[in-house]
């Protein structure tokens, strides 16, 4: 059976790791990754469209709707308002589900239930995306070419975090070091150090120039794999395995001889020095009788 791999990332950009001949990788299907053309924005309406032409440029901020953020810790609200009223020239937009900040905003930070994230990361005045690295919020960055600021939480998130530092388009905080110091200076590096653009965008480039996009390679193994139904010749020989191999015991039987004759040599040894000694103080001591 052919199991393609839509919870993993484009090999393009994943991590070295084990993999098996039929795991087929469609990483980025639905997130822009189908043309080669780069993706444009749909023009921002109402109070985005205000929020785009103010000031220097938008940071959009936004955890999933699996990561609330009006439900971390007052400690990470507190230290995330004061770093963005830090920096008064940019815009800050953030996906917010609750009211307990609306009486302490900065003028600079807006809060909305529901944000149109694609086109505000395609907007060019967009210059980071502060996220927590969950898997499509990685894709729609690399698919728009937005540098990262990422805070992970759990799953799989701290592994993306890495992935995105790993190819130098992201500065990763760790959850338990949030202050105003740490948000503000990971902001700085990515807005005013141009590599950190420069390398998602080339990203973006190379993932929507792959030879084959993941919606044809899907539809491909999908007609090969209606064609030929199962794929014995893909399985792995790890799933004919005996019950002695597939639990190493002949590997474990081998070392236990191995290491039970190391201490009987040992043993032995050891055995045959003592008595060496024993009897050398025996004879001497009847020598002194």
């Amino acid at each position: 059976m052919l199991f393609p791999d839509h919870c993993e990332q484009q090999q393009l950009y994943d991590l070295p790791r084990p993999t098996l001949a039929k795991v087929v990788n469609i990483g980025g299907l639905g997130v822009g990754f189908e043309s080669a053309k780069p993706l444009t924005a749909k023009p921002l309406t109402g109070e985005f469209k205000t929020i785009s032409e103010t000031g220097k440029g938008m940071i959009v901020f936004s955890f999933g709707s699996v990561a609330a953020a009006h439900e971390m810790p007052l400690e990470w609200k507190n230290a995330i308002l004061d770093a963005f009223s830090s920096l008064p020239d940019y815009q800050f937009v953030m996906r917010y589900l609750g009211t307990d900040l609306n009486d302490r905003l900065p003028k600079n930070v807006h809060l909305s239930k529901w944000l149109p994230q694609k086109d505000l990361l395609l907007h060019n005045k967009t210059k980071a995306f502060i996220t927590h690295g969950g898997y499509n919020s990685m894709q729609e960055a690399i698919s728009a070419g937005v540098p990262l600021v990422t805070i992970a939480l759990f799953g799989d998130q701290p592994k993306n975090a890495q992935i995105a530092k790993k190819h130098g388009f992201a500065v990763n905080i760790q959850k338990g070091t949030i202050s105003k110091e740490t948000v503000v200076e990971a902001l700085k590096e990515v807005i005013e150090n141009d590599s950190y653009k420069q390398k998602v965008s080339r990203l973006s480039a190379m993932v929507r120039a792959q030879p084959m996009k993941p919606a044809e390679r899907l539809l491909k193994w999908s007609e090969f794999l209606a064609e030929f139904k199962t794929l014995d010749n893909l399985e792995p020989a790890g799933q004919r395995l005996n019950f002695f191999q597939y639990h190493s015991l002949d590997v474990i039987g081998f070392l236990f001889t191995v290491i039970f004759l190391v201490f009987y040599i040992f043993y032995r040894i050891l055995r045959a020095l003592v008595r060496c000694c024993c009897c050398r103080k025996s004879h001497e001591k009847k020598k002194t009788e």
